[in-house]
């Protein structure tokens, strides 16, 4: 049996049935290589009296160990976030399952149920997208560009540890069309430090935040509501 379960994006966010679920397994893993390490593994293996073996992406993606555990005795991944929003976790669920293995899914809080909080409608957000540190794909402007032909926001989620200010930077360098949109920056979502700040993409860059994560929203066409749940973070 492969349990996989979402640890939210502070401490205390799992789901009872999580905790539940990881005091019960065999064997617990956990990665953090597809978001930043926010969560105290130490506290949950004091809570549920459970050790758990922190993974890097090759040995989830390419050594199969999660995998490799749960044909045999019931497994705890715990990921970041909620458990299948990002791909590669998704990925390990179809496998599990076509190699006859039971999968039990538990959710917790992530940052598509967090920007919520900015105001924005989240049936108006447009396709994600993700910048990374060391590149700047093309596709990053081009799904911004669809996203707003329908007037729809764009969540950009930001490489970890990541700071919005040079992500800021580099969305300019890659489309000076970008400099005057309204953006909201989103620091360390869930958290209790949580803060939203609206501003330019340009007076964005030349911010300075606070710990990471960030994330960054252009914001697209909004209704009067929105315009008003906003202004409370407008600086």
């Amino acid at each position: 049996m492969l349990y996989l379960i979402g640890l939210g994006l502070d401490n205390g966010e799992i789901a009872q049935k999580g905790l539940e679920a990881l005091e019960e397994v065999d064997r617990a893993f956990a990665e953090f290589y597809t978001n930043t390490e926010n969560i105290s593994l130490e506290k949950l293996e004091e809570k549920t009296g459970k050790e758990i073996e922190k993974l890097s992406r090759e040995q989830v993606e390419r050594n199969d160990k999660v995998l490799e555990s749960a044909e045999n005795q019931d497994t705890a991944f715990l990921v970041s976030g909620d458990p299948l929003t990002a791909t590669t976790h998704y990925n390990i669920k179809h496998r599990a399952e076509e190699k006859g293995i039971d999968v039990e899914v538990i959710h917790a809080p992530s940052i598509f149920v967090s920007i919520a909080e900015t105001g924005l409608n989240v049936y108006k957000f447009g396709r994600t997208v993700t910048l990374p540190n060391d590149s700047a794909p093309e596709s990053v402007t081009e799904y911004i560009n669809k996203n707003d032909k329908i007037g729809l926001h764009s969540l950009i989620l930001l490489d970890i540890d990541y700071p919005a200010n040079e992500a800021a930077e580099k969305l300019i360098n890659m489309d000076k069309s970008l400099a005057d949109r309204e953006a909201v920056v989103v620091e360390r979502a869930n958290h209790k430090d949580q803060k939203i700040t609206v501003l330019s993409l340009e007076e964005a860059a030349e911010n300075e935040f606070g710990s990471t994560p960030h994330s960054i929203i252009l914001t697209g066409d909004k209704s009067h509501k929105e315009e008003d749940f906003l202004e409370a973070y407008t600086e």
